[in-house]
Order: C-alpha cells, then sequence, then structure tokens
C-alpha cells in the first residue's frame, strides 16, 4: 500500500471512531473518568479516621444552595436503585444510583473499582459531597441535576 491507502485508512478510522464515541454520548452511556477525579477508596485504619470524620449528609440544609455541601466529608444511607460497572477500561468506576428518604428521592454514588454490593441492598456510603450531577442513562433521573457522593468506604447493612 502506498501513502495514500494509510492516510484514507487512517481518515475512515478517525471518523468510525469519533461517530462511535459521539453514539455513545447522545445515548447517555457515561463514558469512564480519566481517574482524576475519583476517590481512593480506603480501608483498615484509614477507613475508620474517614468515617469518624464524616456527617451525615442533610439535603435540608442545601435545598436554597445545593452547591454549599461542596467538598464536605459526608455519609448517606439508602438502597441501591441501579448499578453500572466500567469493565475493560482503566480505572473501573463504579456508578449508583441511590434511593433515599429525603428530597431529592435519589442521590448518585461513584466509586473508584468495583464492589460486590447489587441492586436492592441497603448500604451505608462515606464519601465527598460534589453537586451537580446527572445520570444520563435512568429514564426517570434524565435531566435532573442531583447531588454525587465521590465514594471512599462503602458497606453493606443488614436490614
Amino acid at each position: 500500500m502506498d501513502r495514500r491507502h494509510f492516510l484514507i485508512l487512517g481518515l475512515l478510522a478517525g471518523f468510525f471512531v469519533g461517530y462511535g464515541v459521539s453514539e455513545l454520548l447522545i445515548a447517555g452511556i457515561p463514558l469512564p473518568s480519566s481517574g482524576d477525579d475519583l476517590a481512593k477508596p480506603l480501608t483498615g485504619a484509614e477507613a475508620v479516621k474517614y468515617k469518624e470524620e464524616c456527617r451525615a449528609l442533610d439535603l435540608s440544609t442545601s435545598r436554597e444552595d445545593p452547591y454549599a455541601l461542596n467538598g464536605q466529608k459526608v455519609w448517606v444511607e439508602g438502597t441501591v436503585y441501579k448499578k453500572g460497572e466500567s469493565y475493560g477500561v482503566k480505572p473501573q468506576e463504579t456508578f449508583i444510583a441511590l434511593k433515599i428518604n429525603t428530597t431529592p428521592d435519589y442521590i448518585l454514588l461513584s466509586y473508584a473499582g468495583t464492589t460486590p454490593i447489587k441492586k436492592g441492598d441497603h448500604i451505608k456510603a462515606y464519601g465527598e459531597y460534589f453537586y451537580p450531577a446527572e445520570d444520563t442513562t435512568t429514564p426517570e433521573l434524565k435531566n435532573k441535576e442531583l447531588p454525587l457522593i465521590k465514594v471512599v468506604y462503602i458497606e453493606k447493612i443488614n436490614s
């Protein structure tokens, strides 16, 4: 093959890759994060110390200004409504829509890595509050700005 063929093949490959990524975005499938914005999961003594520094998430205090809690260490408890994991892409990331007993009805969780937690599990998650976030794959949550917790520790609660 001469250089023109390589150029044409390169342009076609670029087009199809670009088209595929744009279709994923249009379809609402979240692309994996770069990893820079993922909180590092904690274990052992680090997790115990972090949990002690967290306070219960009280969304009633943020109704007027949902940005006010950004960056604060919080914990939240609820039931896993939906779970998704990025596979084959580094870094791996788990996304959870958590059903909670307040307004809004849901909060989003982002966790670096994978977890055995599954849909229907009652969990407690610890991490950093962030607003706004959006779940573009769950029809009832589409086009809604929701709080997100960048989770560093997650535990299943027996109910």
